[in-house]
C-alpha cells in the first residue's frame, strides 16, 4: 500500500484524487472511487445550490467513506457563491477549490473547519496558495483534459514540491494509470488528480460515445484551444484554456474564431449555439487530455483504482529495488 501525507490526513488508502469534471461527475462515481479507497469527487460548476445539497447527501447515502466537492471560484461562474454558502452548510468531507482566485473561498473553508485542497495552474497562483497552507496543492499541467494553464506537468511540480514545505502536493494533468502515479510518488509527491481515466468509466454520467472516442484515442488527437470556450460565448481569464478530444466541431471552427464569435452573437443567448447539438454527441466538446492514450477500454472506477494502485506498487518496488549502497 502508498502511505503519504494526502492518505493521511484524508483517512483515504490510496493517493489518488478523481477529478471534479462538470457533468458526468455526480454521486454514483464519486461514491465509487471512495468505496474503492481514493478520494472521489463531485462537480458543481454552472449547478444550482439545490442540486449540489442533493448531491452531497445522495453521495453520503452510497458511501461512508470522504469525498470531496469541488467548486469553480470565478466571478462568473454560475451560482457559485449560492454553492459556497451551501457547501459551507452540507460540509462535505473535503472541498477542492479551482479556477478564479480560490483563496478568499479557502479561507472560508478553513474558518468552517473542512479540510481544503486548491488547484493551481502557475507559479504564481501556487505561491499565494501554499501561503494560506491549504490541506493540499494540486499542480495541474497542460496536458490535462479540460481547463487547465500553460505549464507542463513535471516541470511546473518540480519547481513546486520545491517550495511546498509540509503542504502535500498532487499532481494533475498527463496522468491515468500506476506509471503516473507512481512517478508523482517518486519525485516527491503526495498523490496525484485523474480525470480523463474516469470519464471513460461505467459509472461517469457522459454520453458512450465520447467515452468510446477516449478509448480510440492514441493521445495525440486532443485539441488545446480559445475555440471550445468562444463556442460558449467567451474566454476564461488567467491564461487558462480548454482541451477536448478533435471532432468534427472542432475541425468545423478550428481557425475561424471571428466566424464562430458572429454565429454565437447570432443567438439570443450564448449557451443556445451549442444547445442546438444536445441531440448531436459528435458535435458537442468532449473534454479530455492527452493521458485518452492510456485508455484502452470502459472499467467500472473500482477497476480503474485497483489497477493504477497495483500497477505503480509493483513499479516503486522496483525502483526501490535499483537503489544500492556506495
Amino acid at each position: 500500500m502508498i502511505t503519504t501525507e494526502l492518505t493521511r490526513s484524508l483517512g483515504i488508502e490510496h493517493p489518488i484524487i478523481q477529478a471534479g469534471m462538470g457533468g458526468g461527475s455526480g454521486p454514483e462515481l464519486a461514491a465509487a472511487v471512495s468505496n474503492a479507497g481514493a478520494l472521489g469527487t463531485l462537480a458543481s460548476i454552472a449547478m444550482r445550490a439545490e442540486d449540489v445539497h442533493k448531491a452531497v447527501e445522495e453521495t453520503r447515502k452510497l458511501t461512508d467513506r470522504p469525498f470531496a466537492l469541488n467548486v469553480v471560484t470565478f466571478p462568473w461562474a454560475p451560482f457559485w457563491e449560492e454553492v459556497m454558502a451551501t457547501a459551507l452548510d452540507v460540509r462535505p468531507p473535503v472541498m477542492t477549490l479551482s479556477f478564479g482566485d480560490p483563496l478568499p473561498a479557502l479561507k472560508r473553508c478553513q474558518a468552517a473547519g473542512i479540510p481544503t485542497i486548491v488547484q493551481v495552474q502557475d507559479l504564481a497562483g501556487a505561491k499565494a496558495a501554499l501561503a494560506m497552507q491549504p490541506a493540499a496543492l494540486i499542480v495541474q499541467g497542460n496536458e490535462a483534459g479540460g481547463h487547465t494553464g500553460r505549464r507542463g506537468t513535471l516541470s511546473f511540480a518540480a519547481q513546486v514540491l520545491d517550495l511546498a514545505g509540509d503542504v502535500p502536493v498532487l499532481l494533475a494533468g498527463g496522468i491515468a494509470n500506476g506509471r503516473g502515479l507512481a512517478a508523482a510518488i517518486a519525485m516527491g509527491a503526495a498523490g496525484v488528480v485523474i480525470g480523463t481515466r474516469f470519464k471513460a468509466t461505467v459509472e461517469f454520467g457522459g454520453h458512450p460515445l465520447h467515452k468510446q472516442a477516449i478509448v480510440a484515442s492514441d493521445g495525440s488527437n486532443t485539441i488545446y484551444d480559445e475555440v471550445v470556450d468562444l463556442a460558449r460565448g467567451g474566454l476564461w481569464p488567467n491564461g487558462v484554456t480548454g482541451r477536448v478530444i478533435r471532432s468534427p466541431f472542432t475541425d468545423e471552427w478550428d481557425g475561424r474564431d471571428a466566424e464562430l464569435m458572429a454565429a454565437v452573437r447570432s443567438f439570443e443567448r450564448p449557451q443556445q449555439f451549442m444547445a442546438q447539438y444536445e441531440n448531436r454527441p459528435e458535435m458537442q466538446l468532449n473534454w479530455a487530455g492527452e493521458s485518452s492514450g492510456l485508455v484502452d477500454e470502459v472499467l467500472p472506477a473500482a477497476e480503474v483504482v485497483r489497477r493504477t494502485v497495483a500497477h505503480a506498487e509493483a513499479l516503486l518496488a522496483r525502483l526501490a529495488g535499483a537503489l544500492t549502497s556506495r
